[in-house]
Formats: C-alpha cells, structure tokens, sequence
C-alpha cells in the first residue's frame, strides 16, 4: 500500500491536491483511501460528501476510546470495526475517514484522535487487516506539527506543499527539518500557485529539497472557479494546468505501486 501524506501552510492547496490525486487514483482502477486529519474538514465536501454526512473520530472519540478500553477482542479487530463504521465512500469510490476538530463545548487537543488514526494506519498495515487498498492519501493539518507527533514516520512520501513565497516556504522548510528528524527520505516539494518557472530553483533552495524532487503546480484560474461552484476539478476543467501538473506528481508517486 502506498502511503502519502501532505504537510505544509495553511491555504498552500492541499486539500485540492490530495482530493484531486484520489480521484485520479480511484478512477484508474487503485483502491483509495484517504483521511482528512485538518480540524477545518474541508476534505470530505471537496471530494463531494455532505458535510452533515460525514461521521467524525472525534466525533466519536468517547465512544471509540471505550470500546478499546473494554474489549476482550484483538485491538487490531475492534480498530477495523471503526475503520468500517466512520469510512463514508464517494460516487468515484473514494473512502474518505475524517477526524474532525473539537467540539465547540470541550476543551482539550486532537491528540487522542491522532493515536486513534495511527492504529488505524498500522491496521492497514497488518495481516489481519481485511480491507486491503492500493493506496492512502492523508489531508494533513496546517503546519509541521503532524509529524511531531509521529504521525508520518512510517509514510512512504511526504508532500510538502508550498506557495512560492518566503513565509510559506518557511514552514515548509520546519516540515523538511522534522521529516528528516524522522528518518522521511521521500519528500516531495509541491510549489503551488506558482506563475513563474523561476520558481522551481528559488523556492527548492529556500525550502531546502533539490529540485529534482521539485514539482510547480501553476497557478490556475480554473481552480478557483471549481471551488466557488462546489464542482470536482477533474471533472470541470480535466486539460487545466494544474490537473496537468498534479498528474505529473501522480506519475511519480505511482513509481512505488
């Protein structure tokens, strides 16, 4: 299975990114499965699920946190139990699991429902996992702190977004620093909204990754317009730049399977 998960600035285009690259997947025959780990829950709607339609983590969270605590029953077998009852499945059979954020009458942090996605994650992994996909695709929250807590140490790319400005680049270089903290030797750098090639060499150099393992996903107008219409990308405008550029990264994330 392969493993991909994106980091990086809020508002950089992760979100479009990582819906737009399981659709590609899904739709070339590979089974998906992607999670939404951003408290702002974007992901879901994005890849054409109603929000109101989507179960949460943490949503859930005392109730899952119970029936791990209680169980008699391997962990791994009450792990695909929630796998299976918070996984909602788009018209292109896209799974999607979201965390979710906190609920607006508790305090506290997601850390818990982090933990819960990294067994989930090792399940995936494991011979008593049933449900076997081709690939997984994690929507991440802003900024590094994912990675420190672990989350990604075992993900075969990490995709770090950036917009090809100084403080964007910026986080995206803290990204770089912990992944290499955690032994992540695949990253790839996504210069997003990018409108000049200049770019490319500017942006590797000030985030820290060569431009080898660089891609610029051009800034695209196109873009824009699917989002103010609620409207998939690739099926609104399939030859734009940037659904040309995010299947370049496509083809070199499919260099694993």
């Amino acid at each position: 299975m392969l493993k991909v998960i994106s980091t990086g600035k809020g508002g950089v285009g992760k979100t479009t990114t990582i819906s737009t690259l399981a659709t590609m997947f899904s739709r070339g025959g590979k089974r998906v499965l992607v999670f939404d780990t951003d408290p702002s829950m974007n992901l879901a709607m994005t890849l054409g699920i109603p929000y109101m339609e989507t179960p949460t983590i943490t949503g859930e969270k005392e109730h899952i946190n119970h029936a791990l605590d209680e169980s008699d029953e391997d962990t791994h077998i009450v792990i695909g139990d929630i796998l299976r009852d918070q996984t909602v499945r788009n018209k292109d059979g896209v799974d999607v699991l979201v965390m979710g954020a906190i609920p607006e009458d508790r305090n506290g942090c997601l850390c818990s429902a982090v933990s819960i996605i990294k067994m989930i994650v090792s399940y995936l992994d494991s011979d008593d996992c049933s449900d076997r996909y081709d690939v997984l695709l994690v929507d991440s929250q802003a900024g590094p702190e994912i990675l420190g807590r672990g989350m990604a140490k075992d993900f075969d790319y990490n995709l770090i977004l950036t917009e090809p400005t100084p403080k964007s680049a910026e986080v995206s270089r803290q990204v770089v620093m912990l992944a290499n903290n955690l032994g992540m030797k695949n990253n790839i750098l996504l210069i997003n909204k990018s409108e000049s090639e200049e770019d490319l060499k500017r942006i590797s150099e000030l985030v820290g990754v060569p431009e080898r393992d660089t891609i610029r996903i051009r800034f695209d107008h196109h873009v824009i317009e699917a989002d103010r219409e609620n409207e998939c990308l690739l099926d609104s405008f399939p030859r734009c730049d940037a659904v040309s550029d995010i299947r370049r990264v496509k083809d070199r994330l499919e260099i694993y399977l």
